[in-house]
């Protein structure tokens, strides 16, 4: 059983209908240079701009500069840190999202912005969600804290 195959096993039965698996043959050529692009001036802005954690933070959850990262080998990294990742297709409810975060899951949308898009996209995509919420969980405060955020949240969004 692969590190994903573990986390989606362990996610209650009523999330693991908005789990998708990650197509990872799927990623063209483009695709790739588009991650590259992003991650390469993504590090470059933030170095001695950015808190010191994100970066370390890059490379402790399995996110490189080089290609699109693969959520097995996030999965490894994460299980350390007491997180686990499952790919989704695009926006979830609100209260998956918040339940997914209580359990210590990282929501990662599986699909990449087009070239066209490199700039912005309105759509969740992995480089949003894997470069832009993965490595902040590298710092065990911040990392509980979320988890708290989503109980918060998904009682919140229950008692509605």
């Amino acid at each position: 059983m692969t590190p994903t195959e573990r986390a989606i096993a362990q996610l209650p039965p009523h999330l693991r209908r908005y789990v998708v698996t990650q197509d990872y043959d799927s990623y063209t050529p483009r695709d790739q240079a588009v991650w590259r692009h992003i991650l390469h001036r993504l590090t470059g802005l933030l170095k001695g701009r950015a808190h010191e954690s994100y970066l370390r933070g890059l490379a402790a959850t399995g996110i490189g500069t080089e290609r699109i990262p693969s959520l097995d080998e996030m999965n490894a990294k994460l299980a350390a840190l007491g997180w686990s990742a499952v790919a989704v297709r695009g926006f979830i409810p609100p209260a998956v999202f918040t339940e997914l975060q209580a359990l210590g899951v990282l929501a990662i949308a599986a699909d990449i912005r087009t070239f066209e898009h490199i700039e912005y996209t309105p759509a969740p995509d992995i480089v949003h969600e894997s470069a832009g919420h993965a490595p902040i969980l590298a710092d065990a405060r911040y990392s509980e804290y979320l988890k708290r955020c989503g109980v918060v949240g998904f009682k919140a969004i229950a008692t509605v």
